[in-house]
């Protein structure tokens, strides 16, 4: 890789990858807990809470994807110049 796409990648990987991994992975936790944690509660309030899990994550996933396409934009009209 050219060390001038470095820099961009791994701005790119520190802004945008890590929060979303670290948010992804705290997701993960929060269902794994919830799935010991229903046997002694209702089954259907851990089904809402899963499912409002996945629903936060899909936005988290929506919103890289919108930064991404933004710093793919900065990066290209940069090495237009």
């Amino acid at each position: 890789m050219q060390p001038q796409f470095l820099v961009p990648v791994l701005i790119v990987f520190i802004v945008v990858g890590i929060p979303v991994l670290c948010g992804t992975l705290l997701s993960l936790a929060k269902i794994i807990k919830g799935k010991s944690d229903s046997k002694a509660s209702n089954g259907t309030r851990s089904d809402f809470e899963e499912a409002e899990i996945v629903q936060d994550i899909h936005k988290m996933v929506t919103r890289l994807e919108k930064r991404i396409d933004a710093l793919e934009t900065i990066v290209i009209e940069k090495s237009s110049r």
